[in-house]
Order: structure tokens, then sequence, then C-alpha cells
């Protein structure tokens, strides 16, 4: 019988009319489901097909019981992890990674930044499954020529940002000639720059450049996320080999 591992953002609240026409094509086909016990696309899910009556769903917890479950008709499988860990992610990770090895293909609802649905499409390539995404952002199931390692990675990146020190090492690894070779000295030239404005140790950025990275603030902290087209911005200010 054919299967399917549905999973997807947390973040997401509801179910677009492509994701629900393709969830009545595995009904149709009479498709076995896998599916977590998360809130948001798992949750979704299990309640489309509960609200449909169809049963051929597994839903997979770390658990004894699920955290959530729309219809004691499904089956419920316990996965078992390494009870070593502490992080409540990565014990999860053991829930996903039994569903891509235990589906033919992976169905991923994604709004482009949930690590967890990142890491379920990463394995999914490395185990050569057949793969669908439906991104949010574009409201439409990407492309066959879309579903490459790079583009996927380009898109989370574009929504998460890269880390100064993956920065840092892009500018290496390129063309571009710059005396950036450590996070300090990136700094250092983004405030040189003018770019970021610096008061008492704290950094913030100017508002012309704010669409060249991401800024979170949670719990008071705040983080500097760079965009890949800080790398042009960068080029663009080393003349000549010399950094400006």
């Amino acid at each position: 019988m054919k299967s399917v591992f549905i999973s997807g953002s947390i973040a997401i609240k509801e179910l677009s009319s492509e994701v629900i026409n393709s969830f009545d094509k595995i009904i149709s086909q009479n498709i076995h489901v896998y599916v977590g016990d998360a809130d948001g696309i798992d949750t979704l899910t299990q309640n489309y097909f509960a609200s449909k009556s169809y049963i051929n769903v597994t839903v997979c917890t770390i658990k004894e019981y699920p955290r959530n479950l729309a219809s004691n008709h499904f089956n419920i499988q316990q996965v078992n992890y390494d009870k070593s860990i502490k992080s409540h992610r990565e014990r999860q990770t053991f829930k996903d990674e039994f569903m891509t090895a235990h589906t033919e293909y992976s169905f991923i609802v994604w709004d482009g930044k949930s690590k967890g649905s990142f890491a379920n499409i990463k394995r999914a390539f490395e185990q050569e499954k057949k793969l669908k995404i439906y991104y949010v952002k574009l409201d439409r199931c990407l492309l066959k020529d879309e579903l490459t390692l790079s583009s996927i990675e380009n898109i989370y990146k574009s929504n998460t940002g890269y880390t100064p020190g993956e920065i840092v090492a892009k500018i290496k690894a390129s063309n571009i000639y710059t005396n950036i070779s450590k996070v300090s000295e990136l700094k250092e030239w983004m405030i040189s720059h003018n770019i970021f404005k610096s008061h008492e140790n704290q950094v913030e950025v100017n508002s012309n450049y704010k669409d060249y990275f991401i800024v979170e603030n949670y719990r008071g902290t705040q983080t500097i996320k760079y965009k890949k087209d800080v790398l042009d911005l960068i080029s663009e200010n080393s003349i000549f080999g010399i950094n400006s």
C-alpha cells in the first residue's frame, strides 16, 4: 500500500484549497497517511481526515498517548527515542525520522522558516523519497525545477537569515575581496559603512538597510540575521580588491 508522511509548520492555522485537494486525492487513492501529534499542520491534517471519516491514518508519537488525536479510529504508533536526550525538539526528531523511513513520499506544508519542516525536507532528499512541498508564501506547491536542495535552502535562509558566522564563511568562499575574516570584523565593517548604528555596545540596523536583515526580538534579546543580499552590499563597497 502506498504511504505518505504529512508534516508542516506548527504556525500554520488553516489548510489551503490546494492542500485540501491533495488530501482528497490521498483519500481517493487510499494512501496510508503517517502524521505526527503536534499542533499546526499535524492537528489540521488529523482533523481533516477525521472529518472525511478516513481512517487509513497512523498518528506517530514519542509519548504513551498522542498529544493530539482527532479520531479513536486512527492507528497509534509510539516511536522509541534516546532517553538520554534532554531537548524536546531533538526527541521529536526520532518520530520524524521514523515516518520518513516508513513512507514512500513526504508531503510538507511549509511556511519557509520552520526548522523541523526544513529538516524533514532535507531528510527526504537524503533518503531519495518522493517529495511534494506546498509553500505558504507562494500559495502553491513548488514546481519540479524548484525541488532542489539549493532552492529549498535559499527559501529557508531568505526567511530565517544567515548568522554572522555563516556570512563570514560565504565571504571567504566567494570572490569578494575584503578584510573581513571573522565576525567581529564583519560587525566593524557594518558600523564603519553606517549600515549598523552603535550605541552603548548595542547595534541596530540603519533604516535605509533594513531590507538586508532579519531582526528578531525574543525575551528582550535582539538577534540580527543577515539576508544573502548582504554579500552584494559588501561586494559593491569593495573597490578594486581593496576594502573601502
